[in-house]
């Protein structure tokens, strides 16, 4: 869908995206030599521009930091899969708020495994588990754990695209919770952490400051549901939404 996009060419919005596929033009390729004869003059002249810059910045080393500055967040959705090197991630909190800004874990999964960051232990090493990922995937994690993150670490490398699985599902008609809409499509989670919520977490937290080491090891394997998960997620949440807008192209 990346190259699909024309939502980031000023005055475009998804009625006259759709018109530009309809008249031929379903990519930026197509645009430059194709556009000139069969779009509107206006359309053609002010996308012209931002299509070329698209392609330089597509091939540019470092260029997805240009790109993902020129789409909209919410659709940061269309990165997915033409960068597919992803960081799954969710936060826990609850802790001492003089102590990390009270995250008490940070999970990330790379879609292979999952490395988890604990306060008081190596939580220190979230920053280095970032650097090389283009996508940062979360669920609200654009009200709560990015925002959270970038209180408590100023330098902390955040990737350049974003997508919150909270509204790309919403979009395709699954509102709630990630653990609601995880039941509503049958992802199961193991029974010692099935039903745990964030509030659960915390308690876990403290059991485990109060010496329970067996309270860390529910916390950490909660945590990795919360990750895992996400990358289903967003591999039902993508296809879903472009099937259903190119859907309109018939």
């Amino acid at each position: 869908m990346l190259k699909r996009s024309f939502i980031h060419i000023s005055g475009v919005g998804a009625k006259r995206e759709l018109s530009i596929w309809r008249a031929g033009v379903e990519s930026w390729e197509d645009f430059i030599q194709k556009g000139k004869t069969l779009l509107p003059r206006a359309v053609y002249n002010l996308g012209l521009p931002m299509v070329k810059r698209s392609l330089e910045a597509l091939a540019a080393p470092g260029g997805l930091d240009e790109l993902a500055g020129m789409l909209p967040p919410a659709e940061h959705w269309r990165f997915w899969p033409q960068y597919d090197r992803v960081a799954y991630l969710d936060i826990e909190t609850g802790g001492d708020p003089a102590e990390w800004g009270g995250i008490t874990m940070v999970g990330i999964y790379d879609g292979e495994t999952v490395q988890q960051y604990v306060a008081e232990d190596n939580l220190h090493e979230l920053d280095q588990a970032m650097r090389g990922c283009d996508i940062v995937c979360t669920f609200a994690g654009s009200t709560f754990d990015i925002p959270v993150l970038k209180s408590v670490f100023g330098n902390l490398y955040v990737p350049p695209v974003h997508i919150d699985l909270r509204w790309v599902l919403k979009r395709v008609g699954y509102s709630g919770g990630l653990k609601r809409i995880e039941k509503t499509l049958g992802i199961q989670r193991p029974d010692e952490v099935d039903g745990l919520s964030g509030l659960d977490a915390v308690r876990l937290w403290a059991a485990y400051q109060a010496g329970d080491e067996t309270a860390l090891a529910t916390l950490k394997q909660y945590n990795a549901w919360d990750v895992l998960s996400l990358k289903p997620l967003l591999e039902l949440a993508v296809n879903q939404l472009k099937e259903r807008i190119l859907g309109r192209l018939s």
